[in-house]
């Protein structure tokens, strides 16, 4: 997998959006995907740097692609509409412990360093790739 060159970078945030949209020299802005609702309008700020060609990248936080337990096909879903709304040539997720037996940890937890939880890792890592789009542009998913 290859993944395109970007440029220079910045995480958005509602509060610094006017910051962002005066930069120039944006290679792309990251999206904490589950801040967006994937059947509505992006937040106008947002919409506007798209409309500029300014590469939006969404970055999920809640998959728990370091937990015991599959990736929750909801929040797959979600994470893919809303790089299919961004046309994004790639996605983003912390490989993390977030969840297990149903339960929310509420934080990005290491995950353990066993052979048995990279196996798992890399488990839920390919199961979340091969249901992530990225745009026709060539682009590459990327947890």
């Amino acid at each position: 997998m290859k993944v395109p060159s970007l440029g220079v970078g910045i995480g958005w945030r509602a509060q610094i959006a006017d910051l962002i949209a005066g930069m120039d020299a944006l290679g792309f802005v990251e999206v904490v995907a589950e801040s967006l609702t994937a059947a509505g309008p992006l937040p106008r700020p947002l919409a506007r740097l798209k409309a500029r060609g300014i590469r939006l990248i969404p970055h999920g936080l809640r998959l728990s692609l370091g937990g015991a337990d599959r990736p929750d096909p909801r929040r797959i879903s979600h994470l893919a509409d809303v790089a299919d709304q961004l046309a994004a040539p790639v996605v983003s997720e912390h490989v993390a412990f977030v969840r297990a037996a149903g339960m929310e940890a509420g934080h990005l937890l290491p995950v353990p360093r066993t052979r048995e939880s990279l196996e798992v890792a890399v488990e839920n890592v390919l199961a979340a790739r091969r249901a992530l789009p990225v745009s026709s542009g060539g682009g590459t998913a990327a947890v």
